[in-house]
């Protein structure tokens, strides 16, 4: 699905910010992206309005009112309307007083409003506009009885398709979920995984049914890292796709709190993990609007590191541009983690040379480390948060003891994860900030209730 974006200049940043919270099945055709060079500017854009896109989105402020180019993209709209017979242009207001100004053809319209620039008021704009697009789609659908059996059942299959394609993609992203705590040394029998499945409103009656989804599930390659037979399942491997595709919007309500005690000439350390990557992707957007500067960050995450050279790259930074400088621990790429570990790892190695040493050179260049960010797989014992694999815990430890502040990034449903090995003591000053969760209120209590006496303090987020 392509929609058309229609907006002045100074909107460019709210409709690429607004790209992010809209499914990735739908598309944006944005003029600075979609012209090509030498390209007929006029016959592009009309084609593009009147043959090209499903839904035409008007962002509504001063400057798109008084845009002669605008006022031409809302003439084919409206003609693409009446040719069609389907409801086309929608708008979204971002300044309230520009819709009395607006064009007198489409003031009678409901419209979505954005109250203000915030990437939470984004979100919803982006479910509001999402549920809008299906729901005209729906009756669109149900109004076509004039076509001819064979293409109404075809069109009626195309969008079964992509229904069934979403609800499967559900599916496996609440049995991943559920899965988290269930690993080879204790895995979940299929009649009573079956059972917590169902009181997490999954419909799945017996094991064999269970059996069935799974084998399917698998077979889509929906399910990596998952083992199952006819009696038990576990998870074998947390890999980063796993974990990155599980409670988004949890981990973007942490990254926005963890985000605020950020400010300009900071040292960062950015563990490894989806938590703090979603945080990274807040550093990138207010270094992208000129909020932050002259950041200093270290990381052992790829993801992390390419998140912020791609901002940087396209903000036109060079080797001496102090928006940010990036400064990566070496080591092997674990393909499962997608961070660095130690380079003896590679080698499979019993002893591991220890690597802090040319750890500590970085400091050398960037002075101590203010704020380490870092994210945690489950706890360890009552002592700490711990992870699965010892080379994971070299740097979450040289970043913990450099650090002036200490944040833990973690998602309630990782409060109750046993862990092998610990790399934070609840007595090491920690700030750990969770979100909030009905499903998962009992493990929070039970998780602060480890925290009475030491050093360390829990934020739940809203």
């Amino acid at each position: 699905m392509k929609i058309f974006m229609s907006h002045s200049s100074r909107q460019k940043l709210f409709v690429k910010e607004l790209r992010r919270h809209l499914p990735t099945s739908v598309g944006l055709w944005i003029d600075e992206r979609e012209l090509r060079v030498g390209a007929a500017i006029e016959e592009e854009l009309e084609s593009a309005v009147r043959q090209a896109c499903d839904f035409f989105v008007l962002v509504v402020d001063r400057n798109a009112n008084e845009s002669d180019w605008v006022k031409k993209e809302i003439t084919w709209a409206l003609q693409r309307e009446k040719d069609s017979g389907n409801t086309f242009l929608l708008p979204i207001v971002v300044e309230p007083e520009a819709w009395e100004s607006a064009d007198t053809r489409i003031r009678s319209r409901k419209f979505l409003t954005l109250t203000d620039f915030t990437d939470e008021n984004i979100a919803a704009v982006g479910r509001s506009l999402t549920s809008e697009i299906f729901d005209w789609l729906s009756a669109r659908l149900s109004a076509e009885n004039t076509l001819s059996p064979g293409q109404l059942e075809r069109k009626s299959n195309a969008e079964l398709l992509k229904t069934a394609d979403q609800l499967t993609g559900d599916l496996a992203d609440k049995i991943k979920l559920a899965l988290l705590p269930f690993r080879s040394s204790n895995p979940a029998g299929l009649d009573d995984f079956a059972a917590l499945l169902r009181e997490r409103g999954v419909e799945i009656s017996d094991a064999q049914e269970l059996y069935d989804v799974l084998d399917r599930l698998n077979g889509m390659h929906l399910l990596n890292g998952v083992e199952f037979d006819e009696d038990f399942v576990f998870l074998s491997r947390e890999n980063f796709d796993y974990k990155a595709s599980l409670n988004t919007d949890t981990k973007k309500r942490i990254a926005r709190i963890a985000a605020q005690g950020i400010t300009s000439g900071s040292t960062l350390a950015l563990d490894g993990g989806s938590s703090v990557l979603t945080l990274v992707k807040v550093i990138a957007r207010r270094l992208r609007m000129g909020t932050l500067s002259d950041l200093d960050v270290i990381t052992n995450s790829v993801p992390a590191a390419f998140a912020l050279l791609d901002e940087l790259s396209h903000m036109g930074a060079g080797d001496r541009d102090r928006s940010a400088r990036l400064f990566m621990l070496g080591g092997y790429a674990r393909p499962t983690s997608l961070t660095t570990v130690p380079i003896g790892y590679a080698a499979a190695r019993r002893e591991i040379e220890d690597p802090t040493p040319s750890f500590d050179r970085v400091l050398e260049l960037t002075g101590p480390i203010d704020i380490a960010f870092l994210g945690a797989n489950g706890v360890y014992g009552s002592e700490g948060l711990g992870t699965r694999n010892p080379y994971e815990t070299a740097a979450k430890r040289w970043m913990l003891e450099n650090a002036l502040s200490r944040v833990v990034l973690v998602d309630p449903t990782k409060l109750e994860i046993p862990q092998q090995v610990p790399f934070a003591s609840f007595d090491d000053g920690l700030r750990i900030i969770t979100g909030h969760s009905d499903d998962h209120t009992q493990q929070i209590e039970r998780f602060r209730a480890l925290l009475d006496g030491t050093s360390s303090t829990l934020e739940v987020v809203r």
